[in-house]
C-alpha cells in the first residue's frame, strides 16, 4: 500500500458535497451528485478530471413522470480543449529543437568573405575540388609568396571550394 493511499478516496478528491454514485463501463464515465441533486459526468476515461452537468434534478431517486430532462447549459467542450496544455508543451518542444538545429547548422557552415583582387593586372581563379595553394601557384608558374601577398587573409588549410584567389 502506498503512502498517500488515504488521499485516494472520493472524500478526499471530489468537491464537499460531491458523491459519485456510479460508472458506465460502456462509455467509460464515472456519474456524480452534488448536495443540489444535480447529476455531473466525467470525461470518458477520466476519473478525476473535469465533470460535465448533465441534469438538473433535484430528487435524487424521483419517479419518472416529471417533465424531461433538460439539456445542458454548457456547450460541451472539445478533447482539444482538454489536451491544450500537453500540445501547447509540444509546440515548446518543437520550436525549441528547431532552434537548436537552426544554431547548430548556422554555426557549422561558416561563410568566407569574399576575396576582391587588390590589382588590375591579377587574374581570379575559382578554387575547385583537391586544389591547394601550392598547385595553384605552380599551375599559373608563380612564386607561392607572391600568391600569399595577393591574398591577404588567405588560409591555404581552408580553401573552400568555389572560392576566388587572386593570381598576380
Amino acid at each position: 500500500m502506498s503512502r498517500w493511499s488515504q488521499y485516494d478516496t472520493d472524500a478526499e478528491r471530489l468537491p464537499e458535497g460531491m458523491q459519485r454514485i456510479g460508472y458506465d463501463a460502456d462509455s467509460q464515465t464515472y456519474t456524480f451528485r452534488d448536495a443540489d441533486g444535480t447529476i455531473w459526468e466525467s470525461a470518458p476515461g477520466n476519473r478525476y478530471g473535469g465533470l460535465y452537468r448533465v441534469t438538473t434534478t433535484f430528487e435524487p431517486y424521483g419517479d419518472d413522470t416529471t417533465e424531461p430532462l433538460q439539456q445542458a447549459s454548457e456547450p460541451p467542450t472539445s478533447w482539444r480543449h482538454d489536451m491544450m496544455p500537453l500540445l501547447n508543451w509540444f509546440l515548446l518542444v518543437g520550436l525549441f529543437l528547431v532552434f537548436v538545429f537552426w544554431f547548430i547548422s548556422g554555426s557549422a557552415i561558416k561563410r568566407a568573405d569574399p576575396i576582391t583582387c587588390q590589382h588590375d593586372t591579377s587574374t581570379p581563379y575559382k578554387i575547385k575540388s583537391g586544389d591547394t595553394c601550392w598547385a595553384i601557384a605552380e599551375q599559373y608558374n608563380v612564386p607561392l609568396e607572391s600568391l600569399l601577398n595577393e591574398n591577404q587573409g588567405l588560409d591555404c588549410d581552408r580553401l573552400g571550394v568555389g572560392g576566388t584567389v587572386c593570381i598576380p
